[in-house]
């Protein structure tokens, strides 16, 4: 079978046309840089075994994104025990301006900066605590035996913080609800 398929040659467009943009949008939902690849691996490997589960109505790109975010939700719950937590977030970063198609690239380079800046606003504590909790996988209980704090006391933080950077960054977006 020396020539591909309609199918393989639509797939090999889409990926062309999309990579990119489904992997900004990976890294804005958090993912690990370094795990970035094999996240979008898993989109591209299930829409290609599945093409038809795709509505004829809904764009290839808002497909991908959605195939995006549940592949999302999947490598939290598979890598830290505050998956709940860490899908909060994605579903907070992700949704700040789903609807919104033309400029995907400036849109998902304005979330990253988005999040950084309202990151930087932090008290230098606030941002620690954030980083050993969501990027180190400390736990709740860690972190509370190491800070003299309750257990009770950490999460009510986290969640604030959590609170927090929602406000930020739909504020930073343009998009108070």
């Amino acid at each position: 079978m020396g020539t591909p398929s309609s199918h393989e040659d639509d797939f090999d467009r889409v990926l062309r046309e999309t990579q990119g943009l489904i992997r900004a949008h990976i890294a804005g939902m958090g993912v690990r840089s370094d795990e970035i690849d094999d996240v979008a691996q898993e989109v591209y490997l299930d829409y290609a075994q599945h093409p038809e589960r795709r509505p004829a109505d809904v764009e290839v790109l808002r497909w991908l994104r959605g195939m995006a975010r549940n592949c999302c939700h999947e490598y939290f719950r598979r890598r830290a025990k505050q998956a709940k937590h860490l899908v909060a977030i994605c579903d907070t970063i992700s949704s700040a301006s789903e609807d919104e198609l033309p400029g995907e690239n400036d849109l998902q380079e304005a979330k990253l900066a988005a999040l950084h800046e309202c990151l930087e606003r932090l008290n230098l504590p606030h941002r620690e605590l954030l980083t050993r909790y969501y990027h180190d996988g400390r736990t709740a209980e860690e972190l509370a035996a190491s800070q003299g704090r309750s257990v009770g006391a950490v999460h009510m933080v986290l969640s604030r913080l959590r609170e927090t950077l929602r406000r930020c960054l739909l504020g930073q977006l343009g998009t108070a609800r």
